[in-house]
């Protein structure tokens, strides 16, 4: 299914929309309070009164004179301190075409195994990204955990990979100025994991108990399916009423596409269809969006009103 962004909603700006108020608050409730200093030992210490006129003259005097360079014989205390912790450059739309350009990678790099494949007969590409780009029962019965997140960036079908990064580009921009760069990146890979994991389970372990089918047990998965469709879920719990195009043509508010996007896996999994389509990553990934909503937004979205 594919949802776009109603017009209205590109055209308007961050000031004075419900979103760009949404933006503002959690971004102030997200971040350390700016009276917030912290000691050497990490523990906060609040701020204090200005010192009188006398106090800061000799106060200042003593800072100058402590952060003067004597040379090596007296060494200078000051130069010992640990550095200050790196600071992400990315713009919120750089982290999501980042995204988009490592899936766009692994893409290449399955197509260029098929067709090492095809015409060389060379089957060393493919396995390798099979095993490590592909999540299922059988890899993680092997170790291969980390096939929990790289599978979250692996496509091998251009219309798969296009989907999936334009409902990506769509949503994920607006979520990425909420969350900032470094959660954003975060809540991408946690949401692959635990779709991955709903996956493995349910068409790996369940799926051939209850089938009476083994050989479904190596059936394996891949996509971004799982990151996108926390990310759309992340989304219509924060704009439940916002205006989507359902197949750019019917539009719907935004907790409904997502009930029914919901709705529709959950019946899939239950009666057990064989399909393409992972309805299991799918629904966690609903998950992961929902529980970071439910469980980290929503109490501060509570705060402050």
């Amino acid at each position: 299914m594919l949802l776009a962004r109603s017009a209205a909603a590109w055209r308007a700006g961050p000031r004075g929309s419900v979103h760009g108020r949404l933006l503002g608050s959690l971004r102030q409730a997200l971040r350390p309070g700016p009276l917030a200093r912290h000691t050497r030992c990490g523990t906060p210490r609040a701020a204090t009164a200005p010192a009188p006129r006398g106090q800061q003259w000799r106060g200042a005097r003593w800072e100058q004179h402590t952060k003067a360079d004597y040379g090596s014989r007296r060494g200078n205390t000051h130069r010992n301190d640990p550095p200050p912790p790196p600071q992400w450059s990315v713009s919120p739309e750089g982290v999501v075409i980042a995204i988009i350009g490592i899936n766009g990678v692994v893409y290449l790099m399955w197509q260029s195994g098929i067709t090492r494949a095809r015409s060389l007969n060379d089957l060393g590409l493919y396995t390798w990204m099979r095993d490590n780009f592909t999540t299922s029962w059988a890899n993680l019965e092997a170790g291969r955990v980390w096939t929990l997140l790289t599978a979250g960036f692996s496509h091998m079908n251009m219309v798969h990979m296009g989907v999936n990064m334009l409902v990506l580009y769509s949503f994920g921009t607006d979520i990425a100025r909420l969350l900032g760069v470094r959660r954003f990146a975060l809540f991408y890979l946690a949401a692959a994991a635990c779709g991955n994991v709903f996956s493995s389970v349910a068409n790996g372990y369940i799926l051939p108990r209850v089938s009476g089918n083994p050989s479904l047990r190596g059936q394996a998965a891949l996509g971004a399916s799982t990151s996108v469709v926390a990310i759309s879920t992340l989304f219509a719990c924060l704009y439940p009423n916002a205006q989507l195009l359902v197949f750019f043509v019917i539009p719907a508010p935004a907790w409904l596409v997502a009930v029914g996007l919901v709705g529709w896996d959950m019946y899939r999994v239950v009666s057990m269809q064989q399909s393409k389509v992972d309805g299991a990553g799918h629904l966690g990934g609903a998950v992961a969006g929902l529980g970071y909503y439910w469980f980290r937004l929503r109490p501060l979205l509570r705060r402050m009103r």
